[in-house]
């Protein structure tokens, strides 16, 4: 299924993505989304690897299905 909506940006340059589009692609509050642009187009999409403690989608290490970036990881070694 194809969703499709039309949105106005507003004057701090935020759109909403409806609610129906979040709920199909299990986006929660908090979430992190990537987002790419071409000459043309405009990319957005649900970034699944992301630091559980920072949100980082550097340099990351998978650990039981989570995944921790090398900045947090390393403040985990030394404590």
């Amino acid at each position: 299924m194809i969703y499709t909506n039309f949105r106005e940006i507003d004057k701090a340059g935020r759109i909403v993505i409806s609610k129906d589009i979040r709920r199909h692609l299990n986006i929660q509050a908090g979430d992190v989304l990537q987002i790419n642009a071409d000459d043309e187009c405009i990319t957005i999409r649900k970034a699944e690897e992301k630091c559980v403690f920072c949100n980082s989608l550097e340099n990351l290490t998978a650990f039981e299905g989570r995944h921790i970036c090398a900045e947090c990881l390393e403040k985990l070694k030394t404590r």
